[in-house]
């Protein structure tokens, strides 16, 4: 019961260096959570709504070429719109966390300039808060996006080639 008391305190002063750590931690987790969503999106759902999208498609067999097209253009468009959902949302909360973790480094800094005037004991304590408030929340940030852009690049490509696959199944030969 001590450990799980000693881990929980540990905590607690990882997120006492700022309270930017607290939102930080819940705009990762709504960013991990959408970015498994996606996953899970393209590993379980996505075949069976490309189905349904080849079935559509092959109500057209006998149209004639102009309305095939029209028809061939809304599919793809429906699918590209379904496998873009999110991706923009998640690349644009990859810059806030990384922006929002600059910005809390910006106040750690200006905690160290207030304790570079006083001296002795007190002033070394404050100091050494300052750097804390200012680097931790910049490394925090930095890391979370440095492993966040490789899953948002991965999923961005991911969608794109889906379209383009789909899209050329749907081709009048």
């Amino acid at each position: 019961m001590q450990g799980l008391r000693d881990f929980f305190a540990g905590f607690s002063d990882l997120f006492a260096a700022g309270g930017v750590l607290w939102l930080l931690f819940l705009l990762a987790v709504f960013l991990w959570t959408l970015i498994v969503e996606r996953y899970w999106y393209f590993y379980f759902s996505y075949p069976a709504a490309q189905e349904i999208a080849l079935r559509r498609w092959n109500r057209y067999a006998k149209a004639d070429i102009r309305t095939a097209r029209r028809a061939r253009r809304q599919i793809v468009e429906e699918v590209f719109a379904e496998t873009h959902r999110s991706v923009g949302f998640i690349q644009t909360l990859v810059t806030v966390i990384l922006l929002l973790g600059l910005f809390a480094s910006v106040g750690g800094l200006m905690r160290v300039l207030d304790a570079v005037p006083v001296g002795g004991q007190a002033g070394q304590q404050l100091l050494a808060r300052g750097i804390a408030a200012a680097a931790i929340p910049a490394i925090a940030s930095g890391s979370l996006v440095l492993v966040a852009l490789f899953f948002t690049r991965a999923l961005s490509d991911r969608a794109d080639v889906e379209t383009r696959l789909f899209a050329d199944r749907l081709r009048r030969g």
